[in-house]
């Protein structure tokens, strides 16, 4: 009908109307493609001298030139536009029917990008597939799919972790799975796994499946060594080099009977989540096993206007924008002026934004400003100082800790009659016990059915508003609403 679609047409249409070899053909499929006007331009005069000689007019021959002209502005190549559209649909069929498994290859594929990680992370908590920290009885080389469908971060994903040591412990886990630290150290080949490898396990979480010993015992002193790492690693090999003695040695049964007994694990205190949190993004580049930010979940559902990935001029112009978001970085500096100015960076789920701050502004906040600290930032598009070009300016600085409860005058619970059950009643009643505040506590009851509310507050009552609470709320099937403060 006078319509081009693909190049390989053109191609077929010079051979067939100016006796185009192949090789011309493809070299004005290419000329096209990627818009090279020059090389056009030579080989139209062969077009025409090839297109006369088959008995084709010369204005019609000028007349198909200029049509395929203007379709190199938009013309696709058929193989690869097929060979796209056949991966498109492959890909959405498997990860609509394969999920799990679909989304462990992506992150496979993408384990030395931590932009793409995060990324297709935060996809797998939109398609409520899960992912786990990385287990040393049940993670692979690379990202899995365990028994039950969730995702393991594969071994060699970790920050000093090599193909090496994955390779002896995988080969060791064959004879079945491991009973502890020292049991692992036991049967792996000798050398094969050294301290930085274990440090990085153990801070990533895998060796949280031997329940006994938490994260923090594993870098604790030992009665004998600086660490409990250092402890278990010393004996293993004592006890493989004394296993390796006995075998070529005619007392052999005598020197089984004083071969090492495993180290008990010495006393710590947990790491607190944000320390447990920052060493397993260390080595694992993102955030597993939870979020600094998971305890603000009050403030940031309810306060924060704008995902630090969303901000920009264009979408928010003059408006003032609430942030929230964890010192990722911050330094303090000192001007030429002898004045001092500080620059953070400031991350959420999403993203991560540099910030500057100078005069009194620094002055104002330079003491909140550290690494780890999480911050309810106000601020504002201006342009900048003798230019049209906006800048995000900083009006106002608050710890996030206690912004809920600072902003908050009431929580207002919305409870539908039908939903409602003694259950209910003494579970809600239970948690606005444990947690008592300073927040009025209003409830809305509603009948669906007959369109009628009835809005109840106790002058007496007064809840936290908390992140905890809420999330007790939640898990009650409350919905909630809270009325800021004047």
């Amino acid at each position: 009908f006078g319509i081009y679609v693909y190049q390989e047409q053109i191609m077929l249409l010079s051979q067939s109307i100016a006796n185009f070899s192949k090789g011309e053909a493809d070299v004005l499929r290419k000329a096209m493609g990627k818009k090279k006007k020059d090389v056009l331009d030579k080989m139209y005069p062969k077009f025409v001298e090839g297109g006369t000689a088959n008995g084709h007019p010369e204005d019609k021959l000028g007349k198909i030139w200029k049509d395929w002209e203007a379709f190199a502005s938009y013309a696709f190549n058929k193989s690869h536009s097929t060979c796209y559209a056949l991966v498109a649909y492959h890909t959405a069929y498997l990860k609509a029917h394969y999920p799990a498994e679909y989304m462990a290859s992506v992150l496979t594929h993408n384990k030395s990008d931590q932009t793409k990680m995060s990324f297709f992370l935060r996809e797998c908590k939109r398609m409520e597939v899960k992912v786990l920290s990385p287990d040393i009885n049940e993670s692979q080389s690379e990202f899995s799919v365990n028994k039950k469908g969730a995702i393991r971060i594969g071994m060699t994903a970790l920050k000093g972790v090599g193909e090496g040591p994955v390779e002896a412990i995988l080969e060791a886990r064959k004879e079945g799975p491991f009973a502890s630290l020292f049991n692992l150290m036991q049967r792996v080949e000798p050398g094969s796994i050294n301290k930085r490898v274990l440090e990085a396990l153990v801070d990533a979480g895998g060796f949280d499946c031997f329940e006994e010993v938490h994260r923090a015992q594993y870098f604790a002193p030992s009665e004998k060594y600086d660490s409990y790492l250092e402890h278990v690693t010393k004996y293993a090999n004592a006890y493989q080099a004394q296993l390796a003695s006995a075998a070529s040695s005619l007392f052999g049964a005598i020197q089984e009977e004083v071969l090492p007994v495993e180290p008990s694990p010495p006393d710590a205190q947990p790491f607190l989540l944000p320390e447990k949190l920052a060493r397993e993004k260390d080595v694992t580049g993102v955030y597993v096993s939870g979020h600094p930010l998971d305890g603000y979940k009050l403030e940031i559902d309810n306060y924060v206007t704008c995902g630090l990935n969303d901000l920009s001029p264009q979408k928010y112009g003059r408006s003032t924008v609430k942030l929230a978001g964890m010192i990722v970085g911050a330094r303090h500096m000192v001007s030429k002026n002898g004045n001092g100015w500080g620059i953070f960076e400031l991350g959420d789920y999403d993203a991560t934004i540099e910030f500057k701050l100078f005069g009194e502004d620094y002055q104002k906040y330079r003491h909140i400003l550290n690494q780890g600290t999480a911050l309810f930032l106000t601020a504002t598009y201006r342009k900048k100082w003798n230019s049209e070009e906006l800048e995000l300016s900083i009006s106002d600085v608050k710890l996030l800790e206690g912004v809920g409860r600072e902003m908050t005058e009431a929580i207002i619970l919305k409870l539908p009659l039908e939903d409602l059950t003694e259950k209910m009643v003494v579970s809600l009643d239970e948690l606005c016990q444990r947690f008592q505040g300073q927040q009025k506590l209003r409830m809305v009851f509603y009948d669906r059915e007959q369109d009628v509310k009835l809005k109840m507050f106790s002058l007496q009552r007064k809840v936290d508003a908390d992140t905890d609470f809420i999330k007790g709320i939640d898990r009650l099937g409350i919905t909630y609403r809270l009325k800021a403060g004047r």
